[in-house]
């Protein structure tokens, strides 16, 4: 398929991401609350050459968070570490700590396959950063598209506790920085995503099973 074709599926299947209602798939009530704010809200995607089942299999891992920094470790960082381990706090809670001495809690918020064709992710984040306290929501979804593989998308909700940060917003400060983060965040994504669909396609084949996603409980 030529690449005209490919970023028709892109923005077709993007703008269905987009038209989801994140609110509807979280019920957490601090999570709600910020989603109907006016938030500073970006969101990208893009094609990956990954089989969906294969993708579910390794974002139901219930030992994720471990498997990610044991991927991003291997495929992706340069001293053989991770640079802000996040660390348990409790069911479905995380922190890290960056080098500012800057502390940022993550709540899962949701995590399951929507239907045959979708999986959802979201997560909420909230720290200090050099402009001040903020809450971020972020959702990734996968879209099966058979052969192609999936469309991966990242939609991103961020809110920022100072007035005036909200208000640079408009000149495109504030929407700046959240668009970088969200570039950096995408790119980790998915070069550590298909790191562990391909470890897992190895695992398939070795064993001679096909991916089938266990059951997670929805949060």
């Amino acid at each position: 398929m030529n690449r005209l074709a490919i970023q028709i599926i892109i923005l077709l299947l993007g703008i269905n991401s987009f038209a989801l209602n994140t609110a509807d798939l979280v019920s957490d009530k601090e999570a709600k609350e910020i989603l109907n704010r006016k938030c500073i809200r970006l969101g990208t995607s893009e094609v990956l050459p990954v089989p969906f089942k294969t993708a579910c299999t390794v974002l139901q891992n219930p030992d994720l968070v471990s498997a990610v920094q044991e991927e991003f470790v291997r495929s992706i960082s340069e001293n053989g570490q991770v640079d802000f381990p996040v660390i348990g706090n409790g069911e479905n809670r995380y922190y890290y700590i960056n080098e500012k001495d800057h502390r940022t809690d993550i709540v899962e918020l949701y995590r399951k396959q929507t239907d045959d064709r979708f999986f959802d992710y979201i997560v909420m984040a909230s720290g200090k950063r050099k402009f001040g306290y903020y809450d971020v929501i972020i959702h990734l979804q996968i879209t099966d598209i058979g052969d192609l593989g999936i469309v991966y998308t990242v939609n991103v909700h961020a809110w920022p506790h100072s007035w005036l940060t909200r208000t640079s917003h408009k000149i495109g400060l504030t929407r700046s920085y959240f668009r970088d983060n969200m570039k950096l965040i995408s790119w980790v994504a998915r070069e550590v995503g298909t790191g562990l669909c391909e470890q897992e396609e190895q695992k398939q084949a070795l064993t001679g099973e096909t991916a089938s996603p266990p059951a997670i409980k929805e949060m």
